[in-house]
């Protein structure tokens, strides 16, 4: 599916990644340290590690620069190349735009899940051991908790985070069709998710309902389901309402986008552009 020197540079780039975790997380381990543990350590110190999370602001940087771009690259890097632009038009627009989007879906999936096993691993030597209370008081206090029991509010974070990373590259993918500039579109996910994380912030504070908007479209929602809310409200309807909302207009954004592109590649091509 990828060729060899792609699945290098996807490697090399997931390795990068996960060693930016080691140092934050045991960074964050180290600060948080107690002298005994308890079974609401491992599921408390789990989500404050996550991109989005209270402590972690590097990582969420360096997930928005790899996660979203990391699959679809070389789509990009072909679409804009304008001596293999034959390639997209011989292989069909709708073939391209399928294989593109599957590809920066899995990628955006893989890299999350590998990530989030590799954080457990390292909690689990260095800061508590896994283990799970049915009735966790920890995510009891949270706004946006999918469970109490921290087994199940483990499993469906991780869930919905890979999802949501699967979704989120896709519409990168969608928005790069627009952008002619390889370098640029290497950093329109950071660019991009960090527009989606602040302006939901200037406009939320206008009126309840824009407060409501912003805690549906804002890319925690989709990423990092329960982290950050605005303005200490909980998901309008309930966190997973709110976030099968964001992941659908996320993705219909997408389609819209790579539905648009086709439409206006396919006319300059009868033009002879």
């Amino acid at each position: 599916m990828f060729s060899k020197r792609t699945c290098k540079i996807m490697l090399l780039a997931l390795l990068v990644y996960l060693l930016l975790i080691t140092f934050t997380t045991l960074s964050i381990i180290k600060s948080e340290m107690k002298p005994t543990v308890t079974a609401e350590d491992f599921i408390y110190m789990f989500t404050i590690v996550q991109p989005f999370g209270f402590f972690d602001s590097l990582s969420t940087y360096m997930s928005l620069l790899i996660f979203p771009v990391i699959g679809s690259f070389t789509s990009i890097f072909v679409k804009n190349n304008n001596e293999l632009s034959n390639i997209i038009q011989r292989i069909g627009y709708n073939n391209f735009l399928k294989k593109a989007a599957s590809q920066a879906f899995l990628m955006g999936v893989t890299f999350s899940v590998i990530s989030e096993i590799y954080r457990i691993i390292l909690i689990n030597w260095n800061y508590a051991p896994i283990t799970f209370t049915e009735k966790s008081f920890y995510l009891f206090q949270s706004k946006n908790s999918f469970s109490n029991n921290s087994f199940i509010q483990l499993l469906l974070f991780m869930a919905t985070a890979a999802v949501g990373w699967g979704i989120f590259s896709v519409f990168i993918f969608a928005c790069g069709l627009y952008v002619k500039k390889n370098a640029i579109f290497l950093i329109s996910g950071e660019f991009i998710g960090l527009i989606l994380l602040l302006l939901p912030t200037l406009y939320a504070m206008i009126n309840p309902f824009l407060l409501a908007v912003a805690n549906i479209v804002e890319i925690p929602t989709l990423v990092a389901p329960g982290l950050i809310n605005m303005g200490s409200q909980g998901a309008p309807g309930g966190i997973m309402i709110t976030w099968v909302a964001c992941a659908l207009l996320y993705a219909f954004s997408a389609w819209i986008l790579m539905t648009l592109w086709k439409k206006k590649a396919i006319a300059n091509e009868l033009k002879g552009k």
